[in-house]
């Protein structure tokens, strides 16, 4: 019994040592309609990043509200892009343009000492 289990152990030690990999060779696509398809790919991606950004919505609601508000944070923030926008029902408040999550996080930190309803958005411009 102790050599059954001796051998079970030895044999997965020594199968461990084996790549077991399912891609064992490089792929390589010679056609041109495949090449062709996978640069669309490449600029699409591309594109969808670069026009991808996070901004930062601080009200959402009627016209006389939302116009307060906004008046109030761009004198109070001369240096952070701030726009109002109509969606129906409700006219909407979202201040800066964040390609990173983590600085957009930051900011919201201290924007939601001012404007507690804050939260932040993905947009994109495609």
């Amino acid at each position: 019994m102790k050599n059954f289990k001796f051998s079970i152990v030895i044999c997965m030690f020594l199968s461990s040592f084996w790549n077991t990999s399912a891609q064992d060779e490089d792929v390589n696509y010679n056609d041109s309609l495949t090449k062709k398809f996978f640069q669309i790919k490449k600029n699409f991606s591309k594109k969808t990043f670069e026009s991808t950004y996070y901004t930062i919505q601080i009200f959402y609601g009627s016209l006389n509200e939302a116009d307060s508000i906004y008046n109030d944070f761009k004198q109070n923030y001369e240096d952070v892009k701030s726009e109002l926008i109509f969606e129906t029902p409700n006219y909407k408040v979202r201040i800066g343009e964040y390609k990173d999550i983590n600085v957009a996080s930051q900011s919201l930190e201290k924007i939601r000492r001012v404007y507690p309803g804050s939260f932040i958005i993905k947009l994109s411009d495609l």
